[in-house]
């Protein structure tokens, strides 16, 4: 398959998480997307490409793939993130006085400050323990705790 990409290089950080790869097919594109999240914050376009060339997907597939989750990032944000849920459920039990305590003492949602940020997120799968957060730490390993 003949794929065109950017110009973009992934970063030695970034080739370190995907390097485990190599040889997969498009099964691993999702592994292989979170691995570079997990492990940095986001996930630039030369990690994409990466990605595309070491799993040989089309970018166009990949792209598709990664903005689909939400928790996945195309843009860099910080390595610290707070997701809070602001569905149905969790809007019913209060996440909206858990979102302004956030702005208040970290600021407006997407907006980082001392190193960390928070975001409006869909559902996270514990309605029953709602209002439901998410806190992720990027790095090796990655961390992460639901509140």
């Amino acid at each position: 398959m003949d794929l065109k990409l950017l110009d973009a290089v992934a970063t030695r950080e970034e080739r370190d998480a995907v390097a485990g790869f190599a040889g997969g097919g498009r099964d691993r594109l999702l592994p292989a997307l979170h691995a570079v999240n997990d492990r940095v914050g986001w996930i630039s376009q030369g990690a994409l490409n990466l990605i595309c060339e070491t799993l040989h997907v089309p970018p166009a597939d990949a792209y598709g793939v990664a903005t689909f989750y939400s928790l996945f990032a195309l843009e860099e944000r910080p390595e610290r993130v707070v997701h809070v849920c602001t569905d149905l459920a969790c809007r019913l039990k209060g996440s909206d006085t858990v979102c302004d305590v956030l702005t208040e003492h970290v600021g407006a949602a997407g907006k980082a400050r001392g190193g960390v940020t928070w975001l409006r997120s869909p559902c996270l799968g514990v309605c029953e323990r709602a209002p439901a957060a998410l806190t992720f730490q990027a790095g090796d390993p990655a961390t992460a705790e639901l509140l």
